[in-house]
């Protein structure tokens, strides 16, 4: 089975098609409100109370979430890290592996009072595991831009800092204002957000990375799909003939072109005999958080190249 790096971590966490218009990718993503009441949610979606706030010990599994708490300065807080957090301030924690399915008594020994977790099957075993030691899990989710904005409203409140949330979210609507690309005269091109190549797996109508398409003054050649991860026939792909390929960088500049080229059904695809493969850095690419300014701004430019 063949995977794209960034686009593994992005599955296990995640575990006529009509086109967005400027006004629509312009109101998607600069409207979301802030929220008015915040609630915690467990793996499964149940309501979760925590009343010791804020948190002085947190686990977080979910990447995202980790550089929310980066962002907002709380990274003292954190006891432990996954393989994926490179950030500088973190490399001298212990590292938990890979996040999606961590091991539930290497977090008890680390004694959080906190672990936040993607909505999965890896967390909701770790929960049930830590119940006896009255360590409670929680879960957030990234489906879409309201979901970035929910989950750092939810994180400000966690590390005790609601005020500097509310200057992120200011600030990252305005860095996605501003980076929101005019399309001339309305017109669009269809790109394919390819998650994993095999089977392809794509992003369907409503997620940030469709959100994040329009903003580029691009459509989604797969809005059609409303599953917000779907897994599509290469058949479809070839009927739709998306003029752009979005995908995770490779480890040197073409590597993802090279590879599509030289893979049946892929080197069929009009993109890609025509090099229109827009290569995303891969922490990017997987994640919703304070880099969604860099995401669209790489999208923009490398339509634009």
């Amino acid at each position: 089975m063949k995977r794209f790096t960034a686009g593994v971590a992005l599955v296990a966490a995640l575990a006529g098609c009509t086109a967005p218009t400027p006004d629509r990718a312009q109101t998607t993503l600069d409207s979301v409100a802030a929220p008015t009441a915040v609630t915690f949610d467990g793996p499964s979606g149940e309501p979760v109370a925590l009343p010791h706030l804020p948190a002085t010990r947190i686990v977080s599994t979910m990447q995202s979430a980790t550089e929310w708490i980066v962002a907002l300065g709380a990274e003292s807080l954190l006891v432990a890290r996954t393989d994926y957090d490179r950030q500088p301030s973190l490399a001298h924690l212990p590292t938990i592996g890979g996040g999606s399915e961590p091991s539930a008594e290497l977090l008890a020994s680390l004694n959080p009072d906190l672990v936040i977790g993607w909505r999965n099957r890896g967390s909701a075993d770790v929960q049930r595991t830590l119940a006896p030691f009255d360590i409670p899990v929680i879960s957030m989710e990234t489906t879409d831009t309201a979901d970035v904005f929910l989950n750092l409203a939810r994180i400000g409140l966690l590390v005790g800092l609601p005020g500097r949330a509310d200057s992120l979210a200011a600030a990252l609507r305005s860095e996605l204002r501003d980076a929101t690309a005019p399309c001339a005269g309305g017109a669009t091109e269809s790109a394919m957000i390819v998650v994993w190549s095999d089977p392809p797996m794509t992003a369907g109508a409503g997620t940030w990375l469709d959100q994040l398409l329009g903003a580029a003054c691009l459509r989604n050649a797969f809005a059609d799909v409303r599953a917000p991860w779907s897994t599509i026939s290469m058949e479809a792909m070839t009927v739709r003939q998306p003029r752009w390929l979005i995908t995770s960088a490779g480890v040197r500049p073409g590597d993802r072109l090279a590879e599509f080229r030289s893979r049946a059904g892929w080197n069929a695809l009009e993109a890609v005999r025509a090099g229109r493969i827009i290569e995303i850095p891969g922490d990017l690419f997987a994640r919703a958080g304070p880099t969604l300014g860099q995401t669209l701004r790489a999208l923009v430019a490398g339509r634009g190249s």
